[in-house]
């Protein structure tokens, strides 16, 4: 784990990440106040994403309703750097819950926050997730490798 800080507000919402396992909307239990003026969300979808480090994180945006939350087909659209605010409406809020280093950490924590906040469990392909977070990783690294090797 990341000794860092996790990103929150605005921060959470710049975060520059490839989307790798995204859950469908879920309607939460109980609505979650909102600030001031702006109707409580009452639906999330959650998510294991990765930055340009190789961190994984955990992390779930609440919308007003489930209507608002983003098709599926949108996320694998995102490969490289995109910013929530390219898949999420601007009513959303995002909530980075975790900044870890191997799949099984990443969905963990999202599995315990959902199943706190809905019930809800998950069941997402580990098997994919491994192979989809190493083919990631090894992208990364063949492009750190590639601006070394033309920096010499």
């Amino acid at each position: 784990m990341s000794a860092t800080p996790l990103p929150s507000g605005d921060a959470a919402r710049d975060l520059e990440l490839s989307h790798l396992y995204v859950t469908t909307p879920i309607k939460l239990n109980t609505p979650r106040p909102t600030v001031l003026g702006r109707p409580p969300s009452r639906a999330a979808i959650g998510g294991v994403s990765s930055d340009r480090k190789g961190w994984l994180f955990a992390w779930v945006a609440y919308m007003p309703s489930a209507a608002e939350a983003p098709a599926l087909s949108v996320w694998p659209t995102v490969q490289r750097g995109a910013r929530f605010d390219v898949v999420l409406p601007a009513a959303a809020e995002v909530e980075v819950l975790a900044r870890v280093d191997t799949p099984e950490r990443a969905v963990g924590r999202l599995a315990h926050h959902l199943r706190e906040l809905t019930m809800a469990t998950i069941d997402p392909d580990m098997d994919y997730l491994r192979r989809a977070v190493a083919a990631y990783r090894a992208d990364l690294r063949r492009e750190r490798d590639a601006a070394a090797a033309n920096d010499r």
